[in-house]
This record gives C-alpha cells, sequence and structure tokens, in this order.
C-alpha cells in the first residue's frame, strides 16, 4: 500500500512538472511582441517609399514587432510627438527635425529617404519669381523644408510672400477655388494640381535648392541608446524595402497610387522629380546648406560656426552602414 502511495507521489509530481513547463511554456509563447510606434507623413509615400513598402508588406510584422502608425499632416507635429516620446520612429523632412533638435529634441537622423522632389505651382497670372510678391502660397507649416525653401527664395529675390500652413492634400483644391495663388509641396501633390489645369509649376525644389535632402528617417536619442539592436533591425528592413521600391517600379507604381490615392498616370509623372540613392545615405553638404538657410531665415538660432558639431550630433551614417554591412 505504501508503495502504491510512492508511485501515485511520483506520477503527481511527474505530471506537475510537465504541466508547468507547458505552462510557462505557452505563456513564453504568448508573451506581447514589442511594439514599434512609427509616424509617416500623408501621402507622402514618393518622399519615403521604403516606409510604405514596411506597410504594405507587413516586413516589421514579420520580423516580429507589433506596430503602430500614426499618420502626420507636417513633420513638425511628428517632432512633437517624438519629442513627448509618443513615437519611435518617423519618416519626414529633414528641416523639421532640425528644428526640433536645435530646440533641445534629442533626435537621431539614421537614414535618407530621398533627394529633392517637391514643385511650387502657381495660377497663370503668376509668371516670373517677382510675381510672387505679395501673393498668397500654401505651404504645409513652418518648419518644413518647404516653408524654408519658399522663405529663402523671398530673402534672395527682396519680396514679400504671404506663406499660409494648409494641409497638403488641400493644397490642388486651394489653388483651384483662388484661396491661394499658388502652393509648395511634395510630389505627387503638385502633379495632380498641374494635370487637372488648376495651376503651372513656376519652380522645382532642384532649382531652388539642389540635390537638397528631403526626407529622412529619424529616431529618439533615448530609443537608439536603450535599444539598438531593435534600430539596427529596422534599418537592415528599411534596406530591404528600399531596394525592392528600386527593383520594382511598376508594382510600386500601383502601390504609390492606392496610398496617395492618384492615378498611375500622375504617379509615374511625379517619380522624376525625386531622386533616390541607394544605399540611402544623407546629402550632408546640403544638410548644412539647409541649416545655413534655417539661421538665416529665423527657424533655428544656431551661430553658423555650431552648424558642423550641431549636424555630427544629429546625424548617424554609421548605424546605415552598420546595416547595410549586414545584408
Amino acid at each position: 500500500m505504501m508503495q502504491k502511495g510512492k508511485n501515485i507521489l511520483a506520477f503527481s509530481m511527474v505530471y506537475l512538472t510537465v504541466f508547468l513547463f507547458i505552462t510557462l511554456a505557452g505563456c513564453k509563447a504568448a508573451a506581447p511582441e514589442q511594439t514599434i510606434r512609427f509616424g509617416y507623413l500623408v501621402a507622402d509615400q514618393l518622399h519615403s517609399p521604403a516606409v510604405m513598402v514596411i506597410k504594405e508588406k507587413k516586413m516589421l510584422e514579420a520580423a516580429g514587432f507589433a506596430v503602430e502608425w500614426h499618420e502626420y499632416m507636417a513633420g513638425s507635429h511628428a517632432m512633437q510627438d517624438m519629442a513627448a516620446g509618443f513615437i519611435d520612429f518617423a519618416s519626414c523632412g529633414a528641416a523639421p527635425i532640425m528644428i526640433a533638435h536645435s530646440q533641445g529634441a534629442q533626435l537621431a537622423i539614421v537614414a535618407g529617404a530621398n533627394q529633392e522632389g517637391s514643385s511650387l505651382v502657381v495660377n497663370d497670372s503668376i509668371t516670373f519669381i517677382s510675381d510672387l510678391d505679395g501673393k498668397r502660397i500654401g505651404t504645409p507649416g513652418h518648419g518644413s523644408i518647404q516653408d524654408a525653401m519658399l522663405a529663402q527664395l523671398a530673402k534672395a529675390y527682396d519680396i514679400q510672400i504671404r506663406r499660409m500652413a494648409v494641409e497638403v492634400s488641400d493644397m490642388p483644391l486651394f489653388l483651384q477655388k483662388g484661396e491661394i495663388d499658388g502652393f509648395i509641396a511634395w510630389a505627387p501633390h503638385p502633379a495632380k494640381a498641374i494635370e487637372q489645369e488648376f495651376g503651372h509649376e513656376l519652380l522645382t525644389s532642384k532649382s531652388m535648392m539642389p540635390n537638397h535632402q528631403c526626407c529622412v528617417l529619424v529616431t529618439a536619442q533615448s530609443f537608439m541608446d536603450e535599444d539598438p539592436q531593435t534600430v539596427n533591425t529596422l534599418l537592415q528592413i528599411y534596406l530591404d524595402a528600399y531596394q525592392w521600391f528600386m527593383d520594382n517600379q511598376d508594382e510600386a507604381v500601383k502601390m504609390l497610387a492606392k496610398y496617395t490615392d492618384m492615378d498611375e498616370a500622375i504617379i509615374r509623372q511625379a517619380l522624376p522629380t525625386v531622386y533616390y540613392s541607394y544605399p540611402p545615405y544623407c546629402n550632408e553638404a546640403s544638410m548644412q546648406t539647409m541649416a545655413q538657410s534655417l539661421i538665416e531665415t529665423g527657424r533655428m538660432t544656431l551661430k553658423e560656426a555650431d552648424i558642423e558639431p550641431f549636424l555630427e550630433g544629429l546625424y548617424r551614417p554609421d548605424l546605415l552602414a552598420k546595416a547595410n554591412a549586414s545584408q
């Protein structure tokens, strides 16, 4: 009888051990995924195609992450949320990132997205740059690269331009209704306005600031310090997505048409205005020029001598180089 009791006790212990192992294994498998909070600009996929591909193909989810996507009307709004700790990564213009960083936000640019790719579209009453004097021109808002270029243009030609913050998706309609005399925005919105004969192209960002760095991939310095492995993994995924975009243009055009809600013909018309470099390192010389412009137009209060160390603390090309070497 004692032996039978011992056997029952031994069996119970084995059963309990197996039960605990299965339970713990199940808990481990059911552990919540790491969540990445990612910000991007509305209808900005031509400038940040890799982010579009990552989202469409669920590449972060395939790598084991959960993702929260946050859409913003302007880069300055995204930087406010990043500074407050609400998002981990974002794709937006270099200019609002520089401004936010100069104001105390601890940020790190880890890759480029595109160069150039914006246009100034105006009504038929405007033929020359001098005609912009006193005109109402829509921009994505103070702190955007488009607004900065327009301010620089006004200063260079000694004219007064009434810069008005307008949601980019509304700009063609505002121009058609005569609520603004023109707008400067990222592709493909200018191409849409031109195709619908709401206005004509006066200048491109290439002619205003050749080879300028436009959108970039940025993260919070605190996130990079706390989780460098995730930053490296995300950059590798970013590179894969960027390469896919470069290699699959026809499929990419369909994807761009879907995300921007525009015809493929407009997308194809707009694509040549955007320059994509791979690997997507930033154009550092243009970023120095941009910083100088932001200082001259009062967007940043840095001293000119501080520009170089300022950018060295903001842009981290070594991280992209590491991720690229791991491909």
